[in-house]
C-alpha cells in the first residue's frame, strides 16, 4: 500500500493540471469552472481506473504472474526501469543528458517561436463549466503512475471493497493540486489566486526533480521486493 501511495504522489506532480487551475481562478466567477473541471476530472480518472483494474484482475499474465505476487523477476526489471529513469529526471548528469535528448529532438522541427499554451489552457481561456468539465476528463486519463498503482492493486491480496478504496485514495492524492486552490479559494480566494501562480511556477522548475526522486523511492521498493522473493 505504501508504494501506491507513493505512485499517487507521483501522479499529483502535473504542471499541466496546475497551469489550468490558474487559469480558472483567474476567471470572474471560478467556482463553478473549478467545481466542474474537478468533477470531470474525477470521474474521468475514476471511471478509468475500474475499467482498467477489471482488465488487470482478468488477466494478471500481465503482471508477470497468474498469483498474488507479481514475478519476481518483474519486479528487479522494473525497478532498474524506475532507477534508471529516476536517475535521467532527478540527478544534473541525467537532466543534462535528458536536456541534450529534448534540444537534438527540437532542432529536427521547424521553428514555430516561442511555446505556446497547451491544447488543454486554450480552451479554458473562455470556458464554460460544460467546456471546464470535458477539458478535466480529456487530461486525466490514466498516466504512467496511475497504470502502475492499478497494477499493483490487482496484483494485491485486496478484497473488491479494498481495491475501490485504494482507486478512491489514489485519486484523492493525485488531484491535491486540484484539491487545495479549490478549497483555498472557498475560504480564502483573495490570496489562493496569487499562491496557485507561484507554486506553478515552482512546479514547472522543480517538477521532474521531484518526480524522479519518487521514482527512484519506487524502484528501490520494488528492486528490494524482488531480490526478497527470489
Amino acid at each position: 500500500m505504501g508504494q501506491i501511495i507513493l505512485l499517487a504522489f507521483g501522479a499529483a506532480v502535473f504542471p499541466t493540471l496546475l497551469a489550468c487551475v490558474a487559469i480558472l481562478i483567474s476567471r470572474p466567477n471560478p467556482r463553478p469552472l473549478l467545481l466542474a473541471f474537478y468533477a470531470g476530472a474525477m470521474i474521468a480518472s475514476l471511471t478509468s481506473g475500474i475499467v482498467v483494474l477489471a482488465l488487470f484482475n482478468s488477466g494478471n499474465t500481465a503482471l508477470g504472474s497468474t498469483s498474488s505476487d507479481p514475478h519476481p523477476g518483474f519486479s528487479i526489471v522494473a525497478g532498474i526501469g524506475a532507477l534508471a529513469l529516476a536517475w535521467l529526471m532527478a540527478s544534473p548528469p541525467g537532466k543534462a543528458r535528458l536536456d541534450a535528448w529534448r534540444e537534438k529532438r527540437a532542432a529536427r522541427k521547424p521553428p514555430k517561436g516561442q511555446q505556446g499554451p497547451t491544447w488543454a489552457e486554450r480552451h479554458l481561456n473562455d470556458a464554460s463549466a460544460k467546456v471546464a468539465f470535458v477539458v478535466g476528463a480529456a487530461i486525466n486519463l490514466p498516466g504512467p503512475f496511475y497504470l502502475v498503482a492499478l497494477g499493483d492493486i490487482s496484483s494485491g491480496a485486496y478484497t473488491t471493497l479494498q481495491e475501490a478504496g485504494l482507486i478512491l485514495l489514489f485519486n484523492a492524492i493525485m488531484f491535491l493540486l486540484l484539491e487545495v486552490p479549490l478549497v483555498g479559494y472557498l475560504v480564502r480566494p483573495e490570496t489562493t489566486a496569487d499562491r496557485v501562480a507561484s507554486l506553478s511556477r515552482w512546479l514547472n522548475a522543480n517538477g521532474l526533480r521531484v518526480m524522479g526522486v519518487l521514482v527512484g523511492i519506487v524502484g528501490v521498493s520494488l528492486l528490494v521486493q524482488g531480490i526478497a522473493a527470489l
